[in-house]
Order: C-alpha cells, then sequence, then structure tokens
C-alpha cells in the first residue's frame, strides 16, 4: 500500500512539474518580444498589479502571471488583434506563453542580483555579515533564492540568449521607473 502511495505521489509531482514547464524555443521567444513590442502602446502598464500585500513570490506563479495578463488584455480589441496577427491562436495562449518567458526572465536577474548580494556578504567584515544574517530580510532572501530555483532550468536557458532584448523590451513597457510586476 505505502508503494502504491509513493508511486502515485511520484506521478503527480512529475506531471505537475511538467504542466508548469514549458518546451519554449527560439521562435517562441522572438514573437513573444515582437508581440509584446507591438501591444505596448494598447495596454496600460498600471493595470498590472503592485500589489505588495500579496504573497512577495506571486510572480513566479504561472496561474497568477497568466492571469493577471488575461486581465489587463481583457476587452483590448487592438491587442488580441495583434496577439493573433503574430500567430497566437488565442490571447490566453499568449498570456501562458507570456507568463513562462517573464518568470525565466524574472528567476535569472533575481539570481544574479543575489549571487552578487552573497559575494558582497563574503567582503564584509564576520560582525556585520553575521549581524545581516540574523535579519529576517536575509531569511526572506534565502527563501526567494529557493523560490527562484525551482523555476525550471530549460525555460531560464531558453531566456539567457535573449536577456539584452529582454532588459529593453522590459524598460520600454516600464518607462516610468517603477517595476513591471
Amino acid at each position: 500500500m505505502l508503494r502504491s502511495i509513493a508511486v502515485l505521489a511520484s506521478l503527480f509531482f512529475l506531471l505537475t512539474g511538467q504542466v508548469l514547464a514549458m518546451n519554449l524555443t527560439a521562435s517562441d521567444i522572438e514573437r513573444f518580444m515582437a508581440t509584446y513590442q507591438q501591444i505596448l502602446p494598447h495596454i496600460d502598464e498600471e493595470d498590472f498589479e503592485d500589489d505588495d500585500e500579496d504573497d512577495e513570490l506571486k510572480f513566479l506563479d504561472i496561474q497568477a502571471m497568466q492571469g493577471e495578463f488575461m486581465a489587463v488584455l481583457a476587452g483590448n480589441q487592438e491587442a488580441e488583434r495583434i496577439i493573433r496577427s503574430n500567430g497566437y491562436p488565442t490571447v490566453a495562449t499568449f498570456a501562458t506563453q507570456s507568463a513562462h518567458i517573464l518568470r525565466a526572465y524574472i528567476a535569472h536577474t533575481s539570481m544574479v542580483a543575489l549571487d552578487e548580494f552573497q559575494a558582497a556578504l563574503q567582503d564584509m567584515p564576520a560582525e556585520e555579515r553575521e549581524a545581516l544574517m540574523a535579519m529576517p530580510f536575509f531569511q526572506s532572501l534565502q527563501n526567494t533564492r529557493a523560490q527562484m530555483a525551482e523555476v525550471p532550468s530549460a525555460e531560464i536557458r531558453a531566456v539567457l540568449p535573449y536577456m539584452e532584448q529582454l532588459d529593453m523590451l522590459f524598460a520600454m513597457g516600464d518607462a516610468d521607473g517603477d517595476d513591471f510586476d
């Protein structure tokens, strides 16, 4: 009986992981960038939630991100026309792919920043480093690192060649200097 439960649990986690990962190709990312750039003038960036009261790592949740894209694009016929003209069969397909690309981008940029922070810690005097590591802020960073590590590495590898273009693309949508998410 215990063996059957273990097999079912393993199968569940395997299938869940596959559902949450997407096989992103170069053409997927290039099509996303072209589409996103075209719809930027037709969406209000302020429609994207900037709720710090919600779960701080909600931005890594594919369903939450997809829902946010869908809410922003709801009823926007020009954005929908652009999305369909770029080969997406539905707005939901675009929203799902966008969520995966954005999550991989966020995970990579955040991990780079966390790695730089960890390196800077090593240069601190021991007393300062220990005091900082004892703060709740440091534990929060460690939790964030653990969440980032759960993003499928294949998705992160897929966006790596496009990091500069994605930086510029998201900066275009963030002209007022606020965070995107």
